[in-house]
């Protein structure tokens, strides 16, 4: 068994979507499958019967805030429903236009809002504005926060460790040095592992990014850590396991 605990399936084409699957199936990955808008909720809601080990959630990535910020009530019965929220967050890095960041803002605050009523798990995007989020979830006292792919500074990291989130490391911890110290960094007690697929290979490579590449993942992360490898999976399923309400993972 492994965990993915970020990715979007339903950024698979048709032809792809299947072999995507049957390795998450075949392997038991559990994934957490990202939604970035209302019409991905739908489309990843229906991939998500084909496998017990894939968890649907809703959120509306910022890149997308702009659409949906004057439609906070239309949104909010997705929030209700999910059981786990992402991927939400802010972009002051890919997102060059600053007129949008008010919006992404105004998303943001209300998922937070609605994550602390409802004492729910939210997956973050915090590229380029990683002490804005962490001022943010301390103001909403939010306590339960997967923060995807960080690549920020090394003192809002360690701020953060300290408030006890966890973290995501993906495929770029294959090549990058700046990722690799930041998995130093975090505490083994906080680290997850994530695909971000297909996309996040595919930027790195321009080669399409499938689930079983988790498992490179966690041989990486077992070299940095310098722990067998099969350790370094088990402590990655455990720390899923304490973050995620059992109801949730009941089956699996």
């Amino acid at each position: 068994m492994f965990v993915d605990s970020h990715t979007h399936l339903d950024h698979y084409q048709c032809n792809e979507i299947e072999r995507a699957i049957n390795q998450i199936n075949k392997e038991k990955i559990i994934t957490i499958n990202n939604s970035m808008d209302v019409p991905s909720y739908i489309k990843n809601l229906k991939i998500s019967k084909n496998s017990k080990y894939i968890i649907p959630t809703f959120g509306i990535h910022p890149w997308n805030a702009p659409k949906y910020v004057d439609k906070l009530q239309e949104i909010k019965k997705f929030i209700d429903k999910t059981s786990i929220i992402g991927e939400i967050g802010l972009d002051f890095c890919w997102v060059q236009d600053k007129n949008e960041y008010e919006a992404q803002r105004k998303i943001l605050r209300f998922f937070l809002e609605k994550a602390k009523q409802q004492n729910k798990i939210i997956n973050l995007h915090t590229k380029g504005a990683e002490k804005e989020i962490l001022e943010l979830l301390n103001k909403y006292e939010i306590e339960k926060a997967i923060i995807h792919w960080y690549s920020g500074s090394i003192d809002i990291l360690n701020s953060m460790i300290e408030r006890n989130f966890y973290f995501t490391i993906g495929v770029e911890v294959t090549y990058s040095d700046k990722i690799k110290k930041i998995a130093e960094k975090i505490p083994l007690d906080r680290l997850l592992t994530e695909t971000d697929g297909p996309g996040a290979e595919e930027w790195l490579t321009h080669k399409r990014g499938m689930p079983i590449l988790i498992k490179n993942v966690i041989k990486d992360l077992a070299d940095i850590k310098k722990i067998p490898l099969e350790s370094m999976n088990n402590i990655v399923i455990e720390n899923f396991k304490r973050i995620i309400p059992k109801n949730i993972l009941n089956g699996l």
